[in-house]
């Protein structure tokens, strides 16, 4: 075999190069017995969204019997999909409920056996997730879209009430179905009234605010659970997120593409799917998946926002700022627009034009707003702090503080940057520790209070702070590079010398890594004395430059 089609299959898709499945599928073909390299074209068709050529890899490895139950399961899906019921019905048999497949089989075979009409074997499918105290919840809300679905209505009507009032509910689609059950009952007052009562909690969520525009309009209440196909895509988009809060990025993107497949109006399927996308460096996949919402969709002023960050996060500033003015243009009053112009411009060290754009966010500013009014103040604050304006910033962090009393954010910031002055100490240490409070695991906020006592010259309880910090934090270069300021001022020197070599190896920015190389060199003291005498001699070369100007004379580079 010629291995080089693998491993510039296996390159490529290590650098998001769309490339890839072609490679490995010309490699699979140039070694027909390995179901490895099948299945890796396999995933990787998953991943790039080629669902087609992704059906013909699974038939494949499924002819192979490779034992590949994700092949065998998107085979299912597909059947599902395109109506052919007793084929998918087929495919889910042989998948034994591990895993994963502990959820999707049951509730897939569920809807199969629904759309054939065989209303018992439907209920009785689900009956497994009921040993199952973590899945519970899901065979409920999924029992109540079945009854729904068999217009069984007042058995519908308990089983939603049973779902909702619940100790958890899986999302809130069970919402948005029930109020399309009720609409359909000829009950769109209920219906408005109990959105109007989720909406107390869930204040602003896209997705009940337009189920209550509808009902308002007299439109039909669109919900994924009215089709087998819809239903099932909801069980896919929870495993994605499941799988992204477990860190498993790959299989994340597979099943919030298998959602998508399924439900490809599914607009909070491809906002996640954009982001996880994104995280794995795959840009220009993440942008395309956003270019798919549609205008109408809920999810689309938010797609808008999110492609803006995704060029932010790819590094590209201006396009992000261009994504994010014509959005304004057309919708200046978004007061959730203006802020994350603000984010971005603040992300670029662009602080002044940060903070033109959360003043127009907070003159634009109202009770309904999905934007917090103190987290407004609280960036505004850091802009004006950032541009050295540090009255103005304190002002806007003490109304952050005014509207939020308890911001562990805000506390941190504005007592960590008293203390750096030398201002109000027993008040600023006092906020920090009540910051530390609020978030017990936040490396970072427990830097701040082990800084605080250091800057205070209680070098003994800031190393007490500072070690719990880096073990929070170990690759943060402040962090190790503050740990390592404590351990010298309290004499354990060696100790010291480690964590700054820690700090170095972690990449800081390059005025930090001079100190850093300084302090292994010379020690604290003389490397802070050394900077210091660089910033008066700097301070007065830019003293000359001004007298120079004044004097109409231009200052040398």
């Amino acid at each position: 075999m010629d291995f080089g089609n693998y491993v510039a299959g296996r390159f490529a898709h290590q650098i998001g190069d769309p490339r890839a499945a072609d490679f490995l599928l010309r490699a699979a073909d140039q070694d027909p017995q390995s179901t490895v390299i099948l299945s890796q074209a396999f995933l990787t068709l998953l991943t790039d969204g080629r669902f087609a050529d992704a059906v013909a890899a699974a038939k494949r490895l499924h002819a192979q019997g490779s034992g590949n139950t994700l092949a065998v399961l998107y085979l299912a899906l597909d059947a599902l999909k395109f109506e052919r019921y007793s084929q998918a019905q087929a495919y889910l048999e042989e998948l034994s409920a591990n895993g994963f497949e502990m959820l999707a089989v049951p509730i897939t075979q569920a809807w199969v056996q629904a759309a054939q009409g065989h209303r018992d074997a439907a209920l009785e499918a689900l009956s497994p997730l009921e040993a199952i105290p973590a899945l519970r919840p899901f065979g409920a809300t999924h029992r109540a879209f079945l009854l729904d679905y068999l217009r069984e209505d007042d058995a519908a009507q308990s089983a939603y009430l049973e779902a909702l009032q619940g100790a958890q509910i899986s999302s809130l689609q069970p919402v948005v179905s029930y109020a399309a059950f009720l609409q359909r009952l000829g009950r769109s007052d209920d219906a408005i009234a109990m959105l109007d009562e989720y909406l107390k909690a869930f204040r602003n969520n896209i997705f009940l605010l337009d189920a209550r525009d509808r009902l308002v309009a007299g439109k039909p209440v669109t919900h994924l659970a009215s089709t087998p196909a819809g239903a099932v895509s909801l069980v896919m988009f929870r495993a994605a997120g499941e799988l992204g809060r477990d860190d498993a990025p790959r299989p994340a993107i597979i099943y919030a593409r298998l959602a998508s497949y399924l439900s490809p109006d599914m607009g909070d399927a491809r906002l996640r799917l954009a982001a996880m996308l994104a995280d794995a460096d795959l840009y220009s996949a993440a942008l395309s998946e956003l270019r798919k919402i549609d205008e109408d969709a809920p999810e689309f002023d938010a797609a808008q926002l999110q492609a803006a960050w995704i060029h932010q996060q790819s590094g590209d500033y201006e396009e992000a700022i261009t994504v994010l003015l014509d959005y304004l243009s057309i919708h200046p009053e978004n007061v959730r627009g203006w802020a994350a112009l603000g984010d971005i411009h603040r992300s670029n060290e662009a602080y002044e034009k940060a903070v033109e754009a959360y003043q127009r966010a907070i003159n634009l500013h109202t009770a309904d707003s999905d934007v917090q009014a103190w987290f407004l103040h609280f960036t505004r604050g850091i802009g004006y702090e950032r541009m050295g304006d540090f009255d103005k910033a304190e002002a806007d962090l003490l109304k952050a503080l005014e509207l939020n009393p308890d911001q562990p954010q805000v506390l941190n910031y504005l007592g960590y940057s008293w203390i750096d002055r030398g201002l109000h100490l027993e008040r600023g240490t006092e906020m920090i520790e009540r910051a530390v409070e609020l978030r017990p695991n936040d490396g970072f906020i427990i830097d701040s209070l082990g800084w605080a006592y250091y800057l205070r010259g209680d070098y003994e309880e800031a190393v007490r702070h500072l070690e719990r910090a880096v073990l929070l934090e170990p690759s943060d270069p402040t962090l190790n590079d503050h740990l390592g300021d404590a351990y010298w001022k309290t004499g354990q020197r060696k100790d010291a010398r480690f964590q700054w070599t820690h700090a170095l190896a972690a990449d800081p920015d390059e005025e930090a890594r001079q100190l850093i190389i300084d302090k292994l060199e010379v020690g604290l003291e003389l490397a802070l004395t050394s900077q210091k005498d660089q910033m008066q001699a700097d301070k007065h070369m830019g003293q000359q430059d001004v007298a120079k100007i004044e004097d109409g004379q231009a200052p040398k580079p």
